[in-house]
């Protein structure tokens, strides 16, 4: 009996002494590598603080640890600040200001912290992440803490003109990004390189129609000016300048951004009227060709359930896609070229002023439409946007997210990508978080 008593008692002491692993609900892969990015204007407790004093914190196996993150300032247009480029700070350089975003990845969060746990610095902002069936997750912004993630997600180097990510590298022409040398992809089931080149093309009239212009990629320079190189995010500001006879004729400001699984072309534009009034029906397209992604197959928003498969030559279940593939509200383009990689394609205006788009698409073996690196539309899939406005700002923003392979259906998993978990914001000196 006393044996049995002091068994009993052990077997107590021990679930006493013996700590408690807070677990969370592991994040599908959609979800792990979605950039979450937060207003600064929702840290209304710092708020013109210095922005190198700020860092960020999660709880991992009983100690909070230091995770990537980066805090971008914004200019007066919403777009990513430059010193020197045109458009103004909205705010202090250096400082938090309201238009400010703060950038970590989703896969770095973890559970509540315990009131035990300490950390370098002061904790000024619980942030706690709700997702649709992973429960809540944590991170916590910090203040004069020392401790830094040394975790980058993206490299660049600009005299390489290269960019590296876990997931994917591109190599740029130094003098003009257009134009790539190289797109490599992790665990891509091919020694080919899948995309062979980004594609922008301008088609207009001028005098009254009795001329039409065609710009290509052999037409644009796409300059970049300066970088912001983060680890979550790295923006480069280019100017995109559009040569008739060796004259410019058209400067446009794009951005673009690189994360660990995708791209963004962030496309803006102030049109002059008097320049516009020469232009007659302009068309403007950017698409992607593959290289030789033959048995890809394509899915669009607003196109039949069936895919369109690459094969060479154009069928009835391509050109239905490509009749009511997208529009306006609904613009995604997801494919899956068979080889452990997919990708899927979002397109937004980031201007008051819009125009109709259209979902293009070619699929021919033995097209020739340079500039290219590889012969052949294999496919050629993107965008077309149906004009432009005759003054005043337009702009747009076309995404492109990768996988090894999304999984399910392309009408669910094209939200969840775009869709952030619910942010609650709670501030250390009102919840006893210190």
């Amino acid at each position: 009996m006393n044996l049995r008593i002091c068994v009993i008692a052990l077997i107590f002491q021990l679930l006493i002494f013996v700590p408690v692993v807070q677990a969370v609900t592991p994040l599908d892969e959609v979800d792990a590598y979605k950039t979450i990015m937060i207003d600064a204007k929702q840290l209304d407790s710092v708020i013109g603080e210095d922005i190198n004093s700020l860092s960020m914190a999660a709880y991992n196996n009983d100690y909070l640890e230091p995770i990537p993150y980066q805090i971008d300032e914004y200019n007066t247009a919403g777009a990513v600040y430059f010193e020197g480029w045109d458009v103004p700070l909205a705010g202090t350089p250096g400082v938090l200001d309201s238009e400010d975003k703060l950038l970590f990845l989703y896969k770095d969060s973890g559970p509540r912290r315990k009131e035990s746990a300490r950390y370098d610095g002061g904790i000024v902002h619980e942030i706690r992440l709700s997702g649709q069936g992973v429960g809540d997750r944590y991170v916590y912004l910090v203040k004069n803490s020392r401790l830094r993630s040394d975790e980058n997600y993206v490299r660049y180097s600009a005299d390489e003109a290269l960019v590296e990510t876990d997931f994917y590298t591109v190599t740029y022409d130094k003098n003009n990004h257009i134009e790539w040398l190289d797109f490599s992809v992790l665990d891509y089931e091919s020694d080919k390189n899948p995309f062979d080149v980004l594609k922008i093309r301008i088609f207009t009239s001028v005098l009254g129609g009795l001329i039409d212009l065609a710009f290509n990629n052999n037409d644009v320079k796409l300059t970049p000016k300066i970088e912001r190189i983060g680890p979550i995010r790295t923006t480069a500001q280019m100017k995109m300048s559009f040569q008739f006879l060796g004259m410019s004729v058209l400067n446009i400001s794009m951005q673009l951004h690189h994360s660990i699984r995708s791209l963004t072309y962030d496309v803006r534009s102030n049109i002059p009227a008097f320049r516009r009034s020469f232009a007659s029906n302009p068309l403007v397209f950017i698409s992607l060709e593959g290289n030789d992604l033959q048995g890809s197959q394509i899915r669009t928003a607003n196109g039949p359930e069936s895919p369109a498969v690459t094969d060479g030559k154009m069928d009835d279940i391509e050109r239905a896609h490509v009749n009511n593939g997208v529009d306006i509200d609904n613009s995604w383009i997801w494919a899956s070229t068979r080889r452990n990689l997919d990708f899927i394609a979002f397109f937004d205006f980031n201007s008051e002023q819009t125009e109709d788009i259209d979902f293009y698409y070619n699929d021919d073996a033995e097209l020739s439409d340079p500039p290219e690196r590889f012969l052949g539309q294999l496919p050629n899939v993107g965008y077309r946007i149906n004009g432009i406005p005759d003054d005043g700002v337009f702009g747009f923003v076309v995404s492109v997210h990768m996988s090894n392979g999304f999984k399910g259906n392309p009408e669910i998993f094209s939200g969840k990508i775009r869709r952030l978990p619910d942010i609650v914001v709670l501030d250390s000196r009102r919840n006893n978080l210190m």
